[in-house]
């Protein structure tokens, strides 16, 4: 199986407009070059968004004095086109075919492929497809009774209309967009992007949003992912917030209170301790004093 790679030379080429036209038509012309019997595929993708009338050119660079060609095809989507719509001519170190149409609709772009049919198969492919559209890279959050923009934008590509839906389930629901609309503002100030606003937001408005660009090769769509939120959803985290820290500061008093409890506790015990020792302390330095005060004890007993 023949492996694929992108034309080195470019990825996507935009339409390359220039003076050159027919039945009114800007024309343009591409070109891939073949470097020998290589079994890959050159790929090269082509950016259209108005009629345009399309040359594709494969040139095939290698000595054909020795090479014995059985036939070069060109093919749209895998199906062969009319030998007659192609041209191609030989020279000693150059093959050369070239097919011209013109791209009207959606059933005139796709892959259009040149094949060059030796002992091994030679093929460069063509990628004509309509500009893709760049919709919010991120998901898009309010609150409630704020608005909100969101954008959608086809680069350098004018498509012929933008149409906005909003995602019900596996159906689109096209957007009231009438000028007496009071929840959504349309702004077209380019041709090339598209802005909806939208007013008085509830959370009945989250969802998914999307834009399509209408070209005469097809449409293409961009997404915006809306939260609408209550004023109370950033509360319920500050009171969450709020309680952590009141927990934890009574956790830090009563634990201050209970070390300093203990403190206490453990100063009255050392205290009596070291009373209990001087007493002791002062009755084997003196022991009249000590015999004194045990006859005045014995004393009060008999008198009591």
């Amino acid at each position: 199986m023949q492996q694929g790679i992108l034309d080195p030379d470019a990825t996507d080429y935009p339409l390359q407009r220039n003076d050159e036209s027919m039945s009114n038509y800007t024309m343009m012309k591409q070109r891939i070059s073949l470097h020998g019997l290589a079994p890959k595929i050159i790929k090269r993708n082509i950016i259209l968004d108005s009629p345009t009338l399309v040359k594709l050119e494969c040139e095939l660079l290698i000595d054909a004095n020795d090479l014995q060609m059985n036939a070069v095809t060109w093919t749209h989507e895998n199906e062969s086109i009319s030998k007659n719509k192609y041209i191609h001519n030989i020279t000693e170190n150059k093959w050369l075919t070239s097919y011209e149409f013109v791209a009207t609709e959606r059933n005139t772009i796709g892959t259009y492929a040149c094949i060059f049919n030796f002992t091994k198969e030679v093929r460069a492919e063509f990628h004509i497809k309509a500009p893709t559209v760049k919709g919010e890279n991120k998901p898009l959050v309010s609150y409630v009774k704020d608005s909100i923009v969101m954008k959608c934008d086809s680069s350098i590509y004018k498509p012929v209309n933008w149409i906005w839906y909003r995602a019900n389930g596996i159906e689109l629901e096209p957007l009231n967009l009438s000028l007496i609309s009071l929840k959504y503002d349309l702004c077209h100030k380019n041709a090339n992007e598209t802005k909806l606003r939208i007013l008085e937001l509830s959370e009945e408005d989250s969802g998914t949003y999307i834009c399509k660009a209408m070209f005469p090769f097809g449409e293409q769509e961009g997404r915006a992912q809306l939260n609408v939120l209550s004023y109370m959803v950033p509360l319920k985290i500050f009171f969450a917030i709020a309680a952590e820290v009141v927990i934890l500061v009574s956790l830090i008093i009563l634990y201050e209170m209970k070390t300093k409890k203990n403190r206490c506790e453990e100063d009255v015990i050392k205290d009596t301790e070291e009373e209990s020792t001087n007493l002791k302390s002062e009755d084997s330095k003196n022991p009249e004093m000590s015999t004194t005060r045990q006859r005045k004890s014995d004393e009060d007993l008999c008198n009591s």
